[in-house]
């Protein structure tokens, strides 16, 4: 126990300097442990050298905040230590298979490391109440926008919401929800290079709106209670970070559901969501 509790430390020691060249060797000599023994225990324990945990890590809260979009590729770069920003898009190509660019298109099929820990959680506890089962194609019928893959991002998602609310459209879809999913359904998946994105309802009634089939399969759905945008990126990041480690089968990533349960007002602080995520 005590060197796990040691190797907890040092993978502490290793977060607070993503950012830094670490001199394993030295630093581990100044902490009074021998160096090669303790790599060769937490190599075997983490799957992999300091070394290499450190520089995944890296990568990992790189390409969060490439996805994320909230600061200029080149002051990440910065921010990380790289000087060059060429030389950076080469090594981000090299360790995760594509460019910086196409970070957002591929973020949910990419090698991504959450920090490790050795905390015992339990499962029975977790952070979103969540079920497994299978679920045949269904027809949802509503409105429908192409996005480039380029300019895509959530916030598209969230105006066109808000802009059906605006104009009375919510409440308009929701007289077709006959069928047997109930709510506001987003839908989104790729469509001949192009972001499809519907926003609709379950139905089985004849509608003057666009119309699509989901397809069949198992999912697990996740239930929070939140704000609608805010609480829908929690979910995947949870699903992304930490869920997906779990699980012993692929993800489909090729489309995405979720539904606004209720009330439809997507500024209500605990509007009920639901994010489908399905299996291969």
């Amino acid at each position: 126990m005590e060197t796990v509790n040691f190797i907890e430390k040092f993978i502490i020691y290793i977060e607070d300097r993503l950012r830094e060249e670490i001199d394993f060797s030295s630093a581990l000599n100044e902490l009074g442990v021998e160096p090669k023994s303790f790599i060769t225990i937490f190599t075997s324990l983490v799957g992999m050298t300091p070394y290499e945990y450190q520089q995944k890590r890296r990568m990992t809260e790189i390409a969060y905040e490439l996805y994320e979009g909230h600061r200029r590729l080149l002051d990440i770069a910065k921010y990380y230590g790289y000087r060059d920003a060429d030389e950076f898009k080469e090594l981000y190509k090299a360790r995760m298979g594509i460019s910086p660019y196409e970070t957002e298109k591929y973020i949910r099929s990419l090698d991504l490391l959450e920090r490790i820990t050795f905390e015992v959680v339990p499962v029975d506890k977790p952070e979103y109440p969540s079920r497994t089962v299978h679920i045949d194609s269904f027809r949802i019928v509503g409105f429908t926008r192409y996005f480039s893959l380029n300019d895509y991002t959530r916030d598209k998602k969230i105006e066109m919401l808000k802009s059906l609310e605006r104009n009375g459209l919510i409440d308009e879809l929701l007289g077709f929800n006959s069928g047997r999913v109930k709510g506001i359904i987003l839908h989104e998946r790729i469509v001949k290079d192009e972001m499809e994105l519907m926003i609709g309802v379950s139905s089985s009634d004849a509608a003057p709106f666009d119309e699509t089939y989901t397809e069949s399969g198992d999912f697990t759905v996740f239930e929070g209670t939140g704000k609608a945008g805010t609480l829908m990126e929690d979910i995947y990041r949870y699903i992304f970070r930490r869920w997906r480690f779990k699980v012993k089968r692929d993800l489909n990533c090729n489309f995405s559901i979720e539904v606004i349960k209720s009330p439809y007002d997507i500024n209500y602080s605990d509007s009920k969501i639901q994010v489908w995520q399905a299996f291969e």
